[in-house]
């Protein structure tokens, strides 16, 4: 069986359950190339066994709750078969374009030193639109074009003037920022999302930012102004920026560089039956102490649940991610953004570590209810 050729899978965006037109768009990069591949139910003739395959797609797509998932490995059985039928999806999506892929992607650069990959080969150089067609049970790759950095959706309209977004943060480009690379020869290091690099010393953690106005990346940039403004001490665990990636040509952001934590696990999955309850109160006070402390500085959280909270290798609990939003369950639909909304998963997070993970998937997927 040939093997399908590596490439990132980056984010999908869908219709809605109940719009009669029914699509699918899948984002992935291959080598430095960004291929967005547009898949829609109408453009199937003769094909009902890939019309059926669409919608068995479509369906897990729709149940999926974030999708700008990085598509991690989960430690739940669940969360691994979930992760397997994404895999699968995208493979099927993007095996009949590979070829075009590959033509219309530069090769991989030699890898002749890996400890000194820069972030810039880790970026994508240009975009493509596609659209996959099926005809006779055949899957093709249609009308391939390149989308130009002022065609892009994203971007802002030339009509509407705004006036150039600006952070405090000092910027970088990715060429200034070396890549850190495992040491395993059966591993290329462009397989995988780049998320540990340093500048000189400093080691620091790279969150990508893959649409040119990411206003969730810069919600995430102002906030954390705030919190470098509020000069909290070590007991006030929180991620803390470094700065941000700007592109060398556009100037846009492409990401952010935040200070390194010894990531050991997410609370999501720290929490279970046979955690120590000395561990689960300590992880209740920090939360809570953490919480208090951003409150105090006229800082809210914004998407308070468990799976935005991190344990680190000493076993203590961090707040992390600022840019707002919220995941259904854990904090009520218009309550996102306030401190009430942040209280409110608080005391959901506090329940599901005193349960000791009891019904752990029940409260991860909305299931919690309100108690108004």
């Amino acid at each position: 069986m040939e093997q399908m050729p590596h490439y990132r899978m980056l984010g999908f965006t869908t219709s809605n359950e109940v719009d009669p037109h029914q699509w699918i768009i899948l984002d992935i990069q291959f080598h430095t190339t960004r291929f967005k591949i547009s898949i829609s139910l109408s453009d199937f003739r003769d094909s009902p066994i890939q019309s059926e395959a669409f919608q068995r797609y479509l369906a897990h797509l729709l149940s999926e709750k974030d999708p700008r998932d990085n598509f991690e490995e989960s430690d739940d059985d669940a969360e691994e078969e979930d992760t397997a039928l994404l895999h699968d999806c995208f493979d099927w999506a993007v095996k009949p374009c590979i070829a075009d892929f590959e033509r219309l992607s530069p090769p991989r650069p030699p890898l002749k030193d890996k400890q000194q990959l820069t972030l810039s080969y880790f970026i994508a150089s240009a975009t493509f639109e596609c659209t996959l067609v099926a005809t006779d049970e055949a899957l093709t790759c249609q009308d391939i074009e390149r989308v130009e950095p002022d065609q892009d959706g994203f971007s802002l309209s030339p009509t509407t003037p705004q006036p150039p977004w600006t952070t405090s943060f000092p910027s970088f480009t990715p060429s200034e920022i070396t890549v850190l690379c495992d040491d395993d020869p059966n591993h290329h290091p462009l397989d995988s999302n780049p998320t540990q690099v340093h500048i000189g010393t400093q080691r620091l953690y790279f969150k990508e930012s893959l649409d040119p106005d990411d206003e969730v990346a810069k919600r995430g940039v102002e906030t954390h102004e705030r919190i470098a403004n509020a000069d909290f001490g070590a007991n006030v665990r929180t991620s803390r920026l470094y700065g941000i990636v700007r592109d060398e040509r556009s100037r846009q952001m492409v990401g952010l560089l935040l200070y390194h934590i010894e990531e050991d696990t997410r609370l999501a999955f720290a929490v279970g039956p046979g955690t120590a309850e000395v561990m689960r109160e300590r992880w209740a006070r920090q939360v809570r102490e953490t919480l208090a402390a951003l409150h105090g500085a006229g800082i809210t959280w914004g998407d308070a649940k468990a799976d935005n909270v991190l344990i680190d290798v000493y076993g203590d609990a961090w707040i992390v991610e600022f840019g707002g939003g919220r995941t259904e369950g854990w904090v009520d639909s218009g309550r996102e953004g306030t401190v009430d909304g942040d209280l409110q998963g608080l005391e959901r997070i506090l329940k599901f570590i005193a349960s000791g993970g009891n019904g752990q998937r029940e409260l991860m997927d909305g299931g919690l209810e309100s108690e108004e």
